[in-house]
């Protein structure tokens, strides 16, 4: 692969991932700030019903009602005859932390209003809205429960002589009495609230109404007259220290003029968290997939890099290794033809025995190629027998330093005599790697040890050369790989000598590693049968 098609690729995979992720952090972000307004949109509502509702239950226990009980009497007849004044008096006498801030009249349907002979300074007199939708907000209408619910709860002494006819309702139970007059009756209604707010019912009926849309804030209330703060609640006091930083007003239309709830609520950050978690899962595995993916199609076109270069690192061996020889047995053929004109018999041999050589060379490396790749397809079989691994070893040791002058190969053991199961071909042609190995890439010095004891035995190769990187320590053992130079091959090879070793001792059931401590060692392990 190309370098500049592989920095492509790079580039290419890099800008995906931060697309990817650019995106998820952006959408993520972005249904968190809706699921926020959302949630301040509900906390808004809650806050507006709570509101409505406590005012409307307020009103209900303040309440009285004027109804006409003779049709005949004209509506102006009947304003007349209320004497609102002394009523007034007389209720405010009672109720004197109240104050009067609605008054209903609730007519005939087939007649104007009268609000206009109304002469009360203190209320506001308004047309009411059908009987029917007044009646709805009491929740708790009691009906035939007692004989006495039957009746029209109503005030037995008249007002006076001359009113007689005047029927005075008051508390909850007005609105079922009121209920009970079917006919078109001229009525005034009169509802009156304090002017402070009791925070604790309306904290109850807020909780309850947050509790049904499943949110969990700390909150406190503030009221205010002519933006003037009046009164505040908090509902815990474990945040008395800390500004809520969320608000909203009531937008009720209950609300006196001139005056406003405010609530202030927590950060609803750990709760909005909770409420997306799917969607947040869901975008973290997507993001984790795709750049998973990725990432894997990057390391899979880095080792197909990889394999380029060590395949092209073994083409330029074999070329350098197989050139050799048959160059030699070239050269040799080439003197019997035309160097050797007087049939010189000792001369033809010797050239025979230089191709002849070079021919087992030859044969060797292919050899080598094949049962490497015999190795991959898990077809070799072993030829087990009992061998006595220490004699084993010390000619394999004696082989090779018959072969080289300028290194020193010792062989040390703990045993006279160590008996093993082993195919005696593939065993020593692994333990020939190991030393061949060492002879071409380690120190002057070279050891080969050898341990048992009743569970294992150890068969180490070590040399005192130049310590292997550690990145290194794997790598060597993958075929065709050999630690790069650039291209320099000032050491002959194809790459396949200790994967070769490695796979054979796996296949005897032991294990090769690679062991730096000032000295590279090749440990071989194998159980004690």
């Amino acid at each position: 692969m190309k370098v500049k098609n592989y920095a492509a690729i790079i580039i290419f995979v890099s800008l995906t991932i931060l697309a990817t992720i650019s995106l998820q952090v952006y959408w993520n972000i972005k249904n968190y700030k809706e699921n926020k307004q959302r949630l301040i949109n509900d906390v808004q509502i809650a806050f507006d019903n709570s509101t409505e509702y406590y005012y409307i239950e307020q009103s209900k226990e303040n309440y009285i009602a004027f109804v006409n009980r003779d049709d005949s009497i004209s509506e102006e007849q009947f304003m007349d005859d209320l004497k609102l004044d002394t009523v007034f008096k007389n209720y405010k006498a009672k109720r004197n932390r109240n104050k009067i801030s609605k008054v209903d009249s609730i007519k005939s349907q087939k007649k104007s209003s009268v609000t206009t002979s109304l002469k009360i300074s203190e209320s506001k007199i308004r047309s009411a809205p059908d009987t029917n939708n007044l009646m709805k907000l009491d929740s708790k209408i009691i009906k035939n429960e007692k004989e006495n619910d039957t009746k029209i709860v109503a005030d037995t002494n008249p007002i006076s002589k001359t009113n007689s006819s005047v029927l005075i309702l008051r508390g909850k139970k007005a609105t079922d009495s009121l209920l009970q007059i079917k006919d078109s009756r001229s009525r005034i209604v009169i509802s009156m609230v304090k002017d402070s707010v009791a925070f604790n019912k309306l904290s109850k009926i807020l909780d309850n109404e947050l509790s049904r849309k499943k949110i969990v804030v700390d909150y406190s209330l503030e009221h205010f007259k002519l933006n003037t703060l009046f009164d505040k609640f908090k509902k815990n006091t474990s945040f008395k220290l800390v500004k809520l930083p969320l608000s909203t007003f009531s937008k009720s239309v209950y609300l006196p003029i001139n005056e406003k709830l405010k609530i202030s609520f927590s950060d609803p950050t750990v709760l909005l968290l909770k409420r997306s978690m799917i969607e947040i899962i869901l975008s973290l595995l997507l993001s984790l997939s795709i750049v998973g993916s990725l990432f894997y199609l990057l390391r899979i076109i880095n080792r197909q890099k990889k394999i380029d270069e060590i395949k092209n690192d073994l083409i330029s061996n074999i070329t350098h290794e197989f050139k050799t020889p048959i160059t030699t047995i070239s050269s040799a053929i080439e003197g019997i033809k035309n160097f050797n004109s007087v049939n010189d018999p000792k001369k033809t041999n010797r050239y025979l025995d230089i191709a002849s050589q070079q021919l087992v060379k030859l044969a060797n490396m292919v050899e080598k190629l094949l049962e490497t790749a015999s190795l991959e397809s898990d077809n070799l079989t072993l030829d087990k027998e009992p061998i006595n691994i220490v004699q084993l070893l010390k000619k394999n040791v004696e082989k090779h330093q018959l072969n080289t002058s300028n290194k020193t190969i010792d062989f040390i053991s703990d045993q006279k005599e160590l008996i093993l199961d082993v195919d005696t071909f593939h065993f020593e042609n692994a333990i020939s790697n190991l030393i061949d190995n060492a002879l071409k890439y380690g120190g002057p010095q070279i050891e080969v040890c050898l341990k048992s004891d009743k569970k294992r035995i150890e068969i180490t190769v070590q040399d005192n050369g130049t310590e292997i990187d550690k990145n290194q320590h794997e790598k060597i053992f993958e075929k065709f790989y050999r630690i790069p130079k650039g291209n320099i091959h000032d050491v002959k090879g194809f790459g396949i000598g200790l994967y070769y070793s490695k796979k054979i001792i796996e296949k005897h059931q032991g294990t090769l590693e690679l062991i730096v401590n000032s000295k590279n060692i090749f440990k071989i392990t194998l159980a004690h049968v």
